[in-house]
C-alpha cells in the first residue's frame, strides 16, 4: 500500500507540473509567429490612424525674396531658400477689409442670399492635361489657381463659395501645395486621392479633406467620359456632407480689397503699365497660358496652347482679374507617377511679387500671409493693389519665370528679361506629346503609359 500510495504521489506531482506548465502555456499567448511576419490583430475591422498636428500659427513661413535668379527658360527652380530674416511682412494698416454681409469677399460682387457666404469654401482638384479639356464649372469658380505639377502639366483648384455647381470634372489628385492653400482659405478640399507621400502630408494637417477614396458621395462619374474626364464632382452633394458633419460653418473669410475704378495716375511707370496680351511661360506643348484683354467685356479671355481656353458649354473661360503670383518652387522626393516624377513645393506663405491684370493694365506689387488667411495685394508703400469685382484666376509660377506683357518678357522686377537660354528652347522642343489613353475598368487608377508627359494620379 506503501509503494502505492508513493507511486500516487509521484503521479500526482507529475500530473501537478503538468498543469502548471500548460497554464503558464496559455498565460504567453498563441505561438509566435515565424520571424519576419507580423501577427494579425484581434479584429477583422479596418484600423485608420490618423495624427493630426497643431494648427499653424501666425508665424510666417520664409520664403524667397523678390529678387529673381539668374534668367532662365520654363521650368527652372530656385537654389536658393532665405532664412526667416529675409522676410517682413507689411504692417496693413491702410487696408480695410470690412463690407457688407451681402457682398462676396472673394469677388466684391453683391449676392441674394447672404447666407451663402457663411460657408466653408469649396476647393476641388480639376485636371489639364490635353485630355482632360474642355473642363466643366470653371467658370463658376470664385477664384481658380493654377500651378505646375512636375514640370509639364498644370493642374487648377478652383475655389466655390458663392456658387455650387452640381458637375465639376475632370476631378484630379492632390498636390502639396494644396496644403498652403487650403489652409490660407480654410476650405473643404475635393480631390480624387495622391501619392502617399503627398496623402501622409494631408493627413497630418488639420484641414477638411473630401478625398473620393473616404467621402466618395459627391463624386460621380459621367458618361461618354475616358478614365482621364469622367470622374466629377457634385458641389451641391459636397455641401450636404459638411452640414451633416457640421463642417460647412463660417470660416470668417477676410477676402481682398476691391474698387471699381482706382486712381492709378499717381503711380509710376514702373507699377502700373498697359498688358493687353499676357503669356505665362507654363510647359509649351501641354498648358502655355496667354490672356488676351477683351475691352468689349472688361475681361481677360484665356488661350491655352494657342487656342482660345473654352468650358465644357463651348463659352471661353474669362477673368476680371488675373494674378501673377511669383513663388518659391522646390523639388522634392515624392514620386508621383509610374515614371518616378518627383512633387514639387510651393510656398505661397511669407511674401513675394504679384502682378495684378485688370481693366488692360498691368499693376505690380506684393502678396503677403500669414498662412492663416487669404493674402493680401499690396504696393510696395503698404497701400492695397485693389482687384477688380469679379471672378480671379491666380497664376503661380516660380520665382525665375519670364513674364511675356505685349511682346516684352519681363522678371519679377519688371525689367526687360535677357533671351531665353538656348538650352530652355531645346527642352520646350523635345518636349514628349501625351499619350492617347487606355480604356481602365471602373474602380481602377490606371498606370501613366510609358513614357509619358502626364502624371497617373
Amino acid at each position: 500500500m506503501r509503494n502505492l500510495r508513493l507511486r500516487l504521489g509521484r503521479w500526482g506531482l507529475l500530473l501537478a507540473l503538468g498543469m502548471i506548465l500548460v497554464g503558464l502555456t496559455g498565460c504567453g499567448g498563441e505561438e509566435a509567429p515565424p520571424q519576419g511576419e507580423v501577427p494579425p490583430t484581434a479584429t477583422d475591422e479596418l484600423q485608420v490612424v490618423v495624427f493630426e498636428t497643431e494648427v499653424p500659427t501666425s508665424t510666417p513661413v520664409s520664403v524667397a525674396t523678390s529678387t529673381p535668379g539668374p534668367t532662365v527658360g520654363a521650368g527652372a527652380i530656385s537654389d536658393e531658400v532665405p532664412s526667416p530674416d529675409d522676410v517682413v511682412l507689411v504692417a496693413r494698416t491702410n487696408a480695410d477689409f470690412s463690407r457688407p454681409p451681402d457682398i462676396n469677399p472673394l469677388t466684391g460682387l453683391k449676392v441674394d442670399d447672404p447666407a451663402l457666404l457663411k460657408r466653408r469654401p469649396l476647393m476641388v482638384r480639376v485636371g489639364n492635361d490635353p485630355a482632360a479639356r474642355p473642363q466643366a464649372g470653371l467658370d463658376k469658380a470664385d477664384i481658380v489657381y493654377e500651378e505646375i505639377t512636375e514640370w509639364w502639366i498644370t493642374r487648377f483648384t478652383a475655389i466655390y463659395l458663392s456658387q455650387d455647381p452640381e458637375i465639376i470634372a475632370p476631378i484630379r489628385s492632390a498636390r502639396l501645395i494644396n496644403l498652403p492653400l487650403t489652409a490660407q482659405y480654410q476650405g473643404a478640399l475635393g480631390n480624387s486621392g495622391g501619392s502617399d507621400g503627398v496623402r501622409w502630408e494631408l493627413s497630418q494637417s488639420s484641414l477638411v479633406n473630401l478625398d473620393e477614396f473616404f467621402v466618395p458621395g459627391p463624386y460621380f462619374y459621367r458618361e461618354n467620359e475616358g478614365w482621364q474626364t469622367r470622374l466629377a464632382f457634385d458641389a451641391t452633394v459636397a455641401r450636404d456632407y459638411l452640414a451633416d458633419e457640421d463642417l460647412d460653418t463660417d470660416v470668417g473669410l477676410r477676402g481682398f480689397i476691391f474698387d471699381a475704378a482706382p486712381d492709378l495716375s499717381s503711380l509710376p511707370e514702373t507699377v502700373v503699365a498697359d498688358a493687353t496680351e499676357v503669356t505665362i511661360p507654363y510647359p509649351q506643348s501641354t498648358s502655355l497660358a496667354t490672356w488676351e484683354y477683351d475691352p468689349a467685356s472688361g475681361t481677360y479671355l484665356r488661350y491655352t496652347t494657342g487656342d482660345p481656353m473654352l468650358d465644357f458649354e463651348g463659352d471661353q473661360i474669362a477673368a476680371a482679374n488675373v494674378i501673377i503670383y511669383f513663388a518659391d518652387h522646390q523639388d522634392t522626393d515624392i514620386v508621383e507617377d509610374s515614371n518616378g516624377a518627383t512633387s514639387i513645393r510651393i510656398n505661397l506663405n511669407g511674401r513675394g511679387a504679384a502682378w495684378l491684370l485688370r481693366d488692360g493694365k498691368i499693376l505690380k506689387g506684393n502678396w503677403e500671409t500669414d498662412g492663416t488667411e487669404t493674402p493680401s495685394f499690396i504696393f510696395d508703400d503698404g497701400q492695397p493693389m485693389p482687384l477688380k469685382p469679379g471672378n480671379s484666376w491666380v497664376q503661380v509660377v516660380p520665382l525665375t519665370f519670364e513674364i511675356n506683357i505685349d511682346g516684352v518678357d519681363q522678371n519679377s522686377l519688371g525689367a526687360a528679361a535677357a533671351e531665353p537660354a538656348a538650352e530652355a528652347d531645346d527642352a520646350l522642343e523635345a518636349e514628349e506629346q501625351t499619350p492617347t489613353p487606355t480604356l481602365t475598368p471602373i474602380g481602377f487608377r490606371a498606370r501613366t503609359p510609358t513614357p509619358t508627359t502626364e502624371p497617373s494620379n
